[in-house]
């Protein structure tokens, strides 16, 4: 099945806008805390919690797809053997 495979490889090509952006957001975190010392914590802090998030919610929404095209394989063999 080719979707498998497809989905791996979306799921490698997320993670890479993903981390990107909450590393951005550390940096940014940074380069705050000179300027408003509780709003750069709380991007520095907030920065792994939001790439866990998008991480889960990409591999959630990617699973999602994955079942779906398996239950439509299984319904076909149903329909196949009946």
């Amino acid at each position: 099945m080719i979707t498998t495979r497809v989905v791996k490889i979306l799921y490698v090509l997320a993670l890479i806008p993903i981390s990107l952006f909450s590393l951005l957001m550390a940096v940014y975190g940074l380069a705050w805390i000179d300027d408003s010392a509780a709003f750069g914590y709380l991007l520095l802090l907030a920065s792994p919690f939001v790439w866990l998030f998008q991480v889960f919610a990409t591999r959630i929404v990617l699973e999602f797809v994955i079942n779906q095209f398996k239950i439509s394989e299984y319904l076909r063999a149903i329909k196949d053997k009946g």
